[in-house]
């Protein structure tokens, strides 16, 4: 295990306004489980360490280690042997009833998981526990009743065990993270946890919820790091059955080439931006809450940024009724409850942003100045201009007509259409359920 080097009490402290951090949040951060220990043999040399920064400061977080390509090896090699031994053997009946107590116990987890993710990412620990924890439970109880149904819809047990590798980032939600090694675990497989640095704290929670809810220990491990030769020997794995990953378009398409030559299948999530598409016959007042939800949100939510695109005769009024409310999002330390936008994931998302803002749009007095912070806004997007970077901004680009609009779905991850018809078929919202039914069936072999 690492130390975790976390802001103490006597840590400098924000300013009034936002309020400080409660000292004994902090406690509640995980220490970052390393390469696993029990998988660890003394002769495997063990990897650099990665520094977290806290994006609420741009300072030094946490450390994790950067696991070699060697001790990554041994990872899979001990999750691959648990699967066999303690796992995959058990009747589909059991393997749901174990499932299901992942569920269960998840209500336990919910604050740490929260605070993590608010310490590492800015994600508001508001957010991270009124959306987070339900979407996380319903997410986990929905995969775990696919364990004595594989036959129903394509999928297959696999008595001879295995290992699914997650790829987790700052962008992997925890109800992405429960599908994935909830639906992993239902086939007999166990998972491997590759985690970026900054979800490594994240992917250490989870692993200690699947160990409270009774599974075998081992069966789900975490193998943080970001070195490219480790991850080059993980694709490669001869226990390797199934990948799932989100990320940028050109990381996820390096780990589809590189899974492509061994033929294991990949299922993704591509950081696509969402589009809504706002028609003359819109309800203004319903377009306009969820909009401001999804400044809110920011990127987060919406990883690939989020871009309106509305029709000239209701663009003036949709604005005037969303700017506003928009700007008055509260900006703070994400540990204050009373936060809606805390700092983004990155600084170079946190610069982008600003980037494109109105230079009077301005953050609350009192923020740390090295912090990775953004104050949320609307901004109007010409036919040329690019679209803002992900984050609480939202881009708004006019249109004349609904056919007007089609050319701006291209490359669009999902799209919400209010007031009408766009004549063609749109992407719709990721969807958990189906999310896990890929997977289910990625895993057949």
């Amino acid at each position: 295990m690492t130390t975790s080097h976390l802001p103490s009490p006597g840590s400098p402290r924000m300013s009034d306004d936002p309020p400080p951090a409660p000292p004994e949040e902090l406690d509640e951060v995980p220490a970052v489980v390393l390469a696993d220990d029990a998988a660890r043999g003394t002769a495997i040399p063990t990897g650099p360490l990665l520094d977290v920064h806290a994006p609420t400061t741009g300072e030094h977080l946490l450390c994790v280690e950067d696991t070699t390509p060697e001790l990554l090896c041994v990872v899979v090699d001990a999750t691959a042997a648990s699967s066999r031994a303690d796992w995959a053997w058990l009747s589909a009946e059991d393997r749901a009833r174990y499932l299901f107590t992942i569920a269960d116990v998840l209500a336990d987890h919910l604050r740490p998981l929260a605070v993590t993710a608010a310490l590492t990412t800015g994600r508001p620990v508001a957010a991270g526990s009124a959306l987070d924890g339900p979407a996380a439970r319903a997410a986990a109880f929905s995969a775990a009743g696919w364990a004595d149904k594989l036959g129903a819809v394509g999928a297959a047990h696999r008595p001879g065990g295995g290992v699914v590798a997650l790829l987790t980032t700052w962008r992997t939600s925890t109800a992405d993270a429960l599908t994935a090694i909830v639906a992993a675990l239902a086939t007999g497989c166990g998972v491997v946890l590759r985690a970026r640095p900054a979800a490594a704290a994240g992917a250490a929670q989870l692993v200690r919820l699947v160990e409270d809810a009774g599974l075998p220990p081992g069966l789900v491990r975490v193998a943080p790091g970001a070195d490219a030769a480790a991850d080059a020997r993980l694709w490669d794995h001869e226990e390797l059955v199934a990948v799932r990953a989100d990320g940028s378009p050109d990381d996820l398409r390096g780990v589809g080439v590189a899974l492509a030559r061994a033929g294991t299948p990949l299922r993704q999530r591509v950081d696509a931006p969402h589009v809504d598409v706002v028609l003359p016959a819109a309800d203004l007042e319903a377009v306009a809450r969820s909009l401001v939800a999804a400044a809110a949100g920011g990127a987060h939510e919406r990883p690939g940024g989020s871009r309106v695109v509305v029709a000239r005769p209701v663009a003036d009024a949709l604005v005037a009724r969303v700017a506003p409310v928009v700007a008055q999002l509260r900006t703070g330390h994400p540990l204050d409850r009373a936060t809606a936008v805390g700092p983004l994931p990155t600084p170079h998302l946190a610069r982008a942003a600003r980037e494109v803002l109105d230079g009077a749009t301005a953050l609350p007095a009192g923020l740390p100045e090295r912090g990775w912070w953004t104050p949320p806004g609307v901004v109007t997007v010409g036919r040329h201009s690019a679209w803002p970077p992900p984050g609480p901004v939202l881009g708004v680009r006019t249109v004349r007509t609904a056919a007007d609009a089609l050319p701006h779905l291209e490359g669009a991850g999902s799209v919400t259409v209010w007031g009408g018809e766009l004549g063609a078929e749109a992407p719709a919202p990721p969807d958990p359920r189906q999310d896990a039914l890929d997977l289910l069936r990625a895993c057949r072999g």
